[in-house]
């Protein structure tokens, strides 16, 4: 069996040789692809994938791709039209199936019936009702739009959320079936402990359309009376492998009635059954046959594996045990996502992804965003791949999770999710959540509600991913695994104590580790810088190390790919700021370090040789050159001036009567204080600089930046700022300057109010000398960059800065005051009124534009926790 794996990446390798120059566009699905995926043997199955119309309002603005996606509009509509002959038209009940669509689909045939399905990544049909399509030519019309707008701020606000696509993401077939037939297929299975048999019961769900066409009593004078028909039907277990029967079972007969579904029960006992295994992942075929007087009318077939999987004790605690055989998981994430294609990736690319999923030695992929493509699922069946499946419900608020948008949308899901997943062998468990606050009612009546629609259609493990630093306030709740995830250095840094702890607070779960460490695709500089491609390798070491030791049930690798987000990240420094690097492997599959550490640990092999190099943590030349530069210019104007010296300090002891003195036009000159204004604004700009270079590796910081500049432009610029401390300082010091003139104008507007005459440079001199407090700003903004590495002060130094500033404001308040010759209650009044206002209706956009009261809650809770 060994041999085949290795011949596996070999050929694949070979094929994609001879197709090189289209390896990286879409590539449609062939027919042995096809009748992979779909029963063809007695359907008609038209693959709709290709060139369709794009409609706006009523018209074709031109021709695109289907399968294919948008990350602009809200919704997309397209259209094709297509030939059926009306004996083939007839002879069918005819449906179009999707493998995949981002959200809410509406269907149109021939303009006269719109049909609406809640859509999702995993599979699903829509029934096309009976003569609606006419023979000849017959057009259909897809709509594909976001369900709403609190379904996209919940995708938009996830931690490393993937870019948003709108479209139809995946394949689209016209299949017309017999007027009867198989619909639906479930099974489930029980190995004895010595694996010496098996029992498989299986659910054929038997539906009816026009039945009478099957009868052929359609012309007689009691077809509408009757409008059933009496049908046979048996299920056919065989090898994959040779065609081998293994068992058959007894054919079970009843009336299948018009628009109606009847479910036909089958038994069926395998003695010495081949079990599936990542070593050994035996297949067989599942065939239910619907006859018709002896005749066959519809054939369906599935493939399934026969296996068992649970979690049990053992002497290491408890683990995840694969036909009784303790298994230690190594896996991966994996997001369907290639460039170019997105999303849409053609099964060329799903071949080469599982030739170098099998060659680093995984035995598990954890698919992320969305359900895997069925054929990557086949994949998965066929090559000893275990998987876990999951739900779109990451970093949800609980105080939205009782929302009718979101439960409608995850019940959906999983509704979808569990009716794709059932026959599949390689899908051992299903994923509930990632990242919800623990221990509240809200999540925990969310997990009860999810569990029970997907116990109730399949018998897969069920799981949920938990923040790690979150372990003391883990619910069990009757999951299976839980996945606790340590994706930043303070999280990696703790996995040892966490998973200590976790071993006394989770007693009835098996537990699994998700490890990841973001990466700087061209840093080189060694494993000193926590960013370089080295420090990723040594990070997945000790990770993975760290869970062998812990004696849990496994580790997963976050993650096996690179892929788009939805918000450009300033936590590396890269020239593509779209793009997650958790990857083993880049977009464009090439390896890193990280890819052959982990191969060598899984396999046990020698380990790559890695550079340390030397990195530079010290605070950046330009905050301590601008610090002294500042300083030096303070120096030289109290040295030179006397008076500025005076009414330096004047102005923080004597604040009154340096005021009056403004009032009186008896003050320094209009020159001075505008040097003043940028020696403060520059301080304020050192500060804010080092502060956001101090930052700028946060998570936690980065969540909060996406919740309050939305806006992909702005945070582009605070990004490129963050990364480029020089010019951080330059912007910052130039908003400062500009906002003190900004407020010196508003001054000057409201001094036609003041009983005297107020100029301009009066009020500018207002705003110079009132901000001197933030001059306190200049020796922290020297030191800042060290200071808050210092984790006692990392939150002090926010709170002085905000300090700092309110001194401020009250001095220009108090300074307008005696200056304006007005009194003090009305001008302190005006200038809160005034801020609070402004403040309020920021909020409240906010707030009502993007929920955001409901992602501060969670950023509060779990985020930083």
């Amino acid at each position: 069996m060994k041999f085949r794996y290795f011949l596996l990446p070999a050929s694949i390798l070979l094929t994609l040789a001879g197709k090189a120059q289209d390896f990286h566009a879409y590539s449609k699905l062939g027919s042995p692809q096809i009748s992979r995926l779909l029963s063809t043997e007695t359907r008609t199955v038209i693959d709709l994938s290709g060139q369709w119309q794009h409609i706006d309002g009523d018209k074709s603005t031109g021709s695109i791709t289907i399968p294919s996606s948008w990350d602009g509009p809200t919704s997309i509509t397209v259209r094709k039209s297509i030939k059926i002959d009306a004996q083939t038209l007839r002879s069918r009940a005819w449906s179009i199936q999707f493998f995949g669509t981002s959200d809410e689909v509406e269907l149109k045939i021939n303009g006269r019936v719109g049909l609406r399905h809640p859509g999702g990544s995993a599979p699903f049909i829509i029934n096309i009702p009976e003569r609606v399509l006419t023979g000849g030519t017959n057009t259909i019309e897809i709509t594909v739009a976001s369900t709403s707008r609190l379904t996209e701020l919940v995708g938009m606000f996830q931690r490393s959320a993937r870019q948003a696509h709108v479209g139809i993401l995946r394949e689209v077939f016209l299949v017309g079936t017999p007027h009867v037939w198989t619909s639906d297929i479930r099974v489930t299975q029980n190995v004895n402990r010595g694996a010496s048999a098996a029992q498989l019961h299986c659910l054929a769900t038997i539906s009816g359309a026009e039945v009478d066409r099957v009868s052929g009593s359609e012309n007689s004078d009691d077809a509408m009376r009757h409008g059933s028909v009496g049908v046979t039907v048996e299920a056919i277990l065989s090898k994959e492998s040779n065609g081998e029967v293994v068992v058959r079972s007894a054919p079970v007969s009843f009336n299948v009635e018009r628009a109606r579904s009847h479910t036909a029960t089958f038994d069926l006992a395998v003695s010495s059954p081949m079990l599936w295994t990542p070593d050994q992942p035996n297949l067989y075929t599942l065939t239910c046959r619907v006859l018709l007087n002896g005749t066959v009318v519809d054939v369906t077939t599935t493939t399934i594996g026969i296996r068992s999987v649970r979690v049990g004790t053992t002497p290491g605690g408890r683990r995840l045990l694969l036909n009784d055989s303790v298994v230690f998981i190594n896996g991966v994430t994996c997001i369907d996502e290639y460039p170019l294609v997105g999303p849409s990736m053609s099964f060329r690319q799903m071949e080469f992804d599982v030739a170098q999923l099998k060659t680093l030695g995984v035995n598990l992929v954890r698919f992320l965003h969305g359900s895997p493509h069925p054929y990557m699922l086949h994949l998965c069946d066929k090559y000893g791949i275990m998987v876990m499946a999951e739900l779109e419900a990451a970093d949800i608020p609980r105080s939205l999770l009782d929302e009718d948008e979101i439960i409608a949308r995850i019940r959906n899901r999983s509704n979808l999710l569990a009716a794709y997943i059932g026959t599949h062998p390689s899908v051992i468990a299903c994923g509930l959540s990632d990242g919800l606050q623990e221990n509240t009612a809200e999540t925990n009546a969310f997990h009860a509600d999810v569990a029970r629609l997907i116990r109730q259609r399949v018998s897969t493990l069920i799981y949920k991913v938990v923040q790690s630093s979150d372990v003391d306030a883990i619910s069990e709740g009757g999951f299976d695994i839980i996945v606790l995830s340590a994706h930043t250095l303070a999280h990696r840094r703790n996995l040892s104590q966490v998973l200590q702890r976790s071993s006394r607070i989770i007693r009835t779960a098996a537990i699994l580790t998700s490890v990841g460490s973001l990466v700087s695709p061209s840093n080189m500089n060694g494993y000193s810088d926590p960013l370089s491609n080295e420090a990723q390798a040594v990070s997945i070491r000790d990770g993975y190390r760290t869970s062998q030791q812990a004696g849990i049930a496994g580790c997963i690798i976050h993650a096996y790919n690179d892929y788009r987000l939805e918000f450009p990240t300033m936590l590396v420094d890269q020239p593509m700021p779209y793009t997650c690097s958790y990857g083993l492997v880049d977009e464009w599959r090439q390896p890193r370090a990280a890819y052959a550490m982990l191969k060598a640990l899984i396999n046990d092999e020698k380990e790559p040789l890695l550079q340390a190099r030397e990195f530079d943590d010290s605070t950046p030349l330009i905050f301590i050159s601008t610090g002294i530069i500042l300083a030096l210019i303070l120096s030289l104007m109290a040295n030179r001036s006397r008076r500025f010296r005076e009414y330096f300090l004047r102005s923080i002891l004597r604040p009154y009567n340096f005021y009056a003195d403004i009032r009186d036009q008896r003050i320094l000159s209009y020159g001075q204080s505008i040097i003043l204004s940028v020696v403060i604004s520059c301080s304020v700009g050192l500060v804010c600089g080092a502060l956001l270079y101090f930052m700028r590796t946060n998570p936690s910081i980065e969540y909060l930046l996406h919740l309050f500049f939305p806006s992909d432009v702005v945070y582009g610029i605070v990004r490129y700022m963050a990364w480029r401390p020089g010019i951080s300082v330059a912007i910052f010091s130039v908003c400062t300057f500009l906002s003190m003139n900004g407020l010196a104008v508003l001054l000057r507007i409201g001094g036609v109010f003041a009983k005297g005459r107020i100029l301009l440079h009066d009020t500018v001199t207002i705003v110079a000398w009132s901000a001197i407090p933030m001059l306190i700003l200049l020796p922290i903004g020297v030191a800042m960059y060290q200071v808050l590495s210092t984790d006692a002060m990392t939150l002090w130094i926010p709170v002085i800065i905000g300090l700092m500033f309110i001194w401020s404001f009250l001095r220009v308040l108090r300074a307008t005051s005696v200056v304006f010759d007005m009194p003090s209650l009305l001008v302190y009044s005006v200038g809160f009124a005034f801020v609070i206002s402004v403040a309020a209706v920021l909020i409240a956009l906010w707030a009502l534009n993007y929920e955001g009261f409901h992602f501060l809650q969670y950023y509060n809770s779990v985020v930083t926790s």
